[in-house]
């Protein structure tokens, strides 16, 4: 009889801790996945921060934490992660009442790109590990990846061609209300640009040396159409890289930038482009707007783009234009360009195995390929 009680009152307890759980155990619970910092650089190592909350007096024997993200975050604990088209991310953990659990976890950031994380879920249990709840949370993460910076060799040829053909273009006149510096005297300049106070500081003749009149600008093109029948995107990764990587040298010499895009932005749809301007926080606001081309959208027609931009640059600018596509129409495009623009150059994004493209007369003494390690 004293057995039948007791298996009667434990079969009680039992069912009122089933109960109960079921009603309170996701009760005042919460997960929050979030980064150690908003913007990163391509191949940096941040810390993802997991924060769970028990706020309740209920214990939670055990939870687990799950989430995903792009196969391109790289865990450096590989721990608990399964991988499919995205990498899924449990952690398990006992909580108590009133607790809270917070875990940093290094993550390598792998790819170029806008990224959210909207939401993430917990599973838990009730005291004999009998029923499991589950719930999602919203979650507010996300996380800016800059393009890559690229090392190559042919950032020194291009930056050679570019300070080359903007000296070139140079204009001879000078602007007498612009001062550029003071420098000693010369037969050849006139005594009114003699500047007396900084001559006798030096006790030597010096002169005023005025800037040009026209403030010479890059503009960049990139063109982001598909450039080959399986409609890959590295050699397109590769250019977007490249134009990053040539606006940050730009920036290093003072000379305003200005890039345009046919790639769609990942949140508006619209077309990337930015107007010249100088200083980092310009550098930094295109640095952004570049990693938030979404290479899954299709391209916008780059002709429209040309149209709409190119009457904007000036005759005395340096136009670069980078494009892995190089059929015959695309190439009567830029024949149009460059009678217009006579500074174009183009830069080709390419494999070892992609065809020669043959830039005619026109283009022949602006054109170059540069070929990349690996295939599509």
């Amino acid at each position: 009889m004293e057995i039948i009680v007791l298996v009667g009152i434990l079969l009680i307890i039992f069912l009122v801790e089933i109960i109960y759980y079921r009603s309170h155990a996701l009760e005042n619970l919460n997960l929050k996945i979030s980064f150690s910092k908003s913007i990163a650089d391509y191949g940096e190592e941040i810390e993802l921060i997991e924060v769970a909350e028990n706020k309740k007096r209920l214990p939670l024997p055990f939870i687990i934490l799950k989430f995903e993200t792009p196969r391109e975050f790289k865990f450096m604990d590989k721990d608990n992660t399964t991988k499919s088209d995205y990498v899924y991310r449990e952690d398990m953990l006992t909580m108590k009442a009133f607790s809270k659990h917070t875990r940093r976890i290094r993550v390598k950031c792998g790819k170029r790109g806008y990224f959210v994380f909207p939401r993430v879920g917990i599973t838990t249990s009730d005291m004999f590990l009998v029923e499991r709840f589950m719930k999602d949370f919203d979650n507010e993460a996300q996380l800016v990846v800059l393009p890559e910076i690229l090392n190559a060799g042919i950032m020194e040829i291009l930056m050679s061609v570019t300070l080359s053909e903007l000296q070139c273009r140079r204009t001879m006149l000078t602007d007498p209300f612009s001062l550029a510096g003071i420098r000693e005297y010369g037969p050849s300049d006139p005594m009114k640009s003699i500047n007396w106070k900084a001559s006798a500081k030096a006790g030597d003749l010096m002169v005023n040396q005025n800037a040009s009149t026209c403030a010479q600008k890059v503009h960049i093109f990139v063109n982001l159409e598909t450039y080959n029948p399986k409609h890959s995107t590295s050699l397109l990764e590769k250019s977007i890289s490249l134009a990053y990587t040539y606006l940050l040298e730009l920036a290093k010499l003072g000379i305003p930038a200005s890039v345009y895009t046919n790639g769609r932005d990942i949140l508006t749809d619209l077309p990337c482009v930015s107007e010249a301007d100088q200083g980092s926080a310009a550098v930094d606001k295109r640095a952004v707007m570049l990693a938030g081309i979404d290479l899954k959208k299709p391209a916008l027609p780059f002709e429209g783009i040309v149209e709409k931009y190119i009457y904007s640059t000036d005759q005395s600018d340096f136009i670069l234009l980078i494009s892995p596509r190089f059929d015959d129409s695309f190439r009567m495009l830029l024949s149009d360009i460059k009678a217009m623009r006579p500074s174009l150059f183009w830069l080709m994004p390419s494999y070892k195995t992609t065809p020669e493209a043959d830039p005619g007369p026109q283009l022949s003494d602006s054109y170059m390929r540069w070929e990349i390690a690996g295939n599509d």
